[in-house]
């Protein structure tokens, strides 16, 4: 069963001090649990909040506990943005083929090296491969975008996109995560990376590990890896670099929903 938002709030300091941005530690519990809110906006988490994060994630990923409202005003709203759009038309500028069943439109899209079926109204999941509602608004947002142009070889970072500031912070939670659970690693995320189809590059210097992934035909993510030194002190890091175009593919919200995409996967390879 998914965790409620009274279990959330039994685990939280209720001093309604206002950091996480909430008025109160139940408005907080209710967002997170409903909303999707990030559990790090709390900067005072207790052990037992903790001990929650990882469960309440997943919960999330999946859409579990959350006003159904939310996701399928989300999902309807895109589903109107792309009815009128011509998937014929745009397939080969977002990377997929098109075909049609029926007489209803759809185009065949990869997406985390699976070939996904997207039709205007819903999206078909090859068999054995676990459907998420969150990665149909992730592909309605990406089809929605039209893009025409490819990847340009340039690489730069969230935070040099446009209106990231106050995203910034969820990027390096993911990096930070990943960084330590591959500390001391660095093979295993080299065999991770493989499995996930990351084809080793040679772009930064001084990175121990460098990875393209393509988890959307148009939209490659490169993952620069530099292992812990205990002697000198340098805890393991992980920074993620996007496409110069990235911005004509996806929104930031669905940008971050695509890393932390990847690096859930990662750990799970």
């Amino acid at each position: 069963m998914p965790r409620t938002v009274m279990e959330l709030l039994k685990t939280l300091p209720r001093t309604n001090c206002g950091a996480c941005g909430q008025a109160t530690c139940l408005a907080f519990a209710t967002q997170v649990i409903k909303e999707g809110e990030d559990m790090s906006r709390c900067p005072y988490l207790t052990e037992a909040a903790l001990a929650l994060a990882g469960e309440i994630k997943a919960q999330q990923a999946k859409g579990l506990g959350r006003r159904r409202e939310s996701i399928a005003i989300a999902l309807e709203a895109l589903q109107e943005k792309v009815a009128p759009l011509d998937l014929a038309d745009l397939a080969e500028g977002v990377g997929a083929s098109y075909g049609e069943m029926d007489g209803c439109p759809y185009v065949d899209l990869d997406y985390f090296g699976h070939r996904l079926r997207v039709f205007k109204d819903k999206v078909c999941y090859p068999e054995g491969v676990e459907a998420n509602p969150w990665d149909a608004i992730l592909l309605y947002n990406y089809l929605a975008s039209q893009g025409k142009t490819g990847p340009t070889g340039t690489w730069i970072t969230f935070q040099s996109l446009p209106n990231s500031v106050s995203k910034t912070k969820t990027l390096k939670r993911l990096e930070k995560e990943l960084a330590a659970h591959f500390a001391g690693k660095q093979r295993d995320l080299e065999r991770a990376a493989a499995r996930l189809g990351g084809q080793p590059v040679k772009v930064a210097e001084d990175a121990d590990l460098q990875v393209i992934f393509r988890p959307l035909p148009k939209v490659p993510v490169l993952l620069l890896f530099w292992e812990a030194d205990t002697e000198e002190d340098f805890p393991a890091q992980v920074h993620f670099l996007f496409d110069g175009k990235v911005s004509e593919f996806l929104d930031l919200e669905s940008l971050l929903f695509l890393v932390e995409q990847l690096a859930d996967r990662l750990m799970a390879a």
